[in-house]
């Protein structure tokens, strides 16, 4: 299967990773973790929207629970709030990141479909060592009426 960074006409250097806070910290664990190893390893920047940033501190004490943006270790940050305005005024990245299906806000995926290269859409989900996974990892989905396409990435144990 082709990668789907092959629509990319240069290397990416900027991400955009959403990330809901659902159950004890392991979605923004990963989402930090991340984040944090595409702007240091990578020098990426990323932008990383959170919902919750009270959850964002246990693990991030720096984090400022009642900032809009906020900049650590390199990450801009941005409280996650539907209501925002802020999805219409931003450029998506190179590469989107929707972790663990939390679904991106409409207003950002249109942005997304204005750019000139749309970027890669990339829903990341749960480790999972279960034989269908190496069937499901980098299935496309695409848009039922934008031109976008989403993949699928599923960590596993096999190549």
């Amino acid at each position: 299967m082709p990668s789907p960074f092959t629509s990319l006409s240069s290397p990416p250097s900027s991400c955009d990773i959403f990330c809901r806070v659902i159950d004890n910290y392991g979605d923004i664990g990963v989402c930090w973790r991340l984040a944090k190893q595409l702007a240091g390893e990578h020098g990426w920047a990323v932008r990383l929207w959170v919902d919750d940033l009270g959850a964002f501190a246990r693990i991030c004490p720096l984090i400022d629970r009642l900032a809009l943006r906020q900049t650590i270790d390199g990450i801009d940050i941005h409280r996650w709030n539907e209501n925002s305005q802020a999805f219409e005024a931003t450029v998506p990245g190179d590469i989107v990141i929707e972790a663990f299906a939390c679904h991106l806000p409409e207003s950002f995926v249109e942005a997304m479909a204005r750019r000139q290269t749309p970027p890669v859409w990339i829903n990341l989900d749960y480790l999972s060592a279960e034989d269908w996974v190496g069937g499901c990892h980098t299935l496309p989905s695409p848009h039922p009426r934008l031109p976008l396409t989403k993949y699928f990435f599923f960590p596993g144990f096999d190549a």
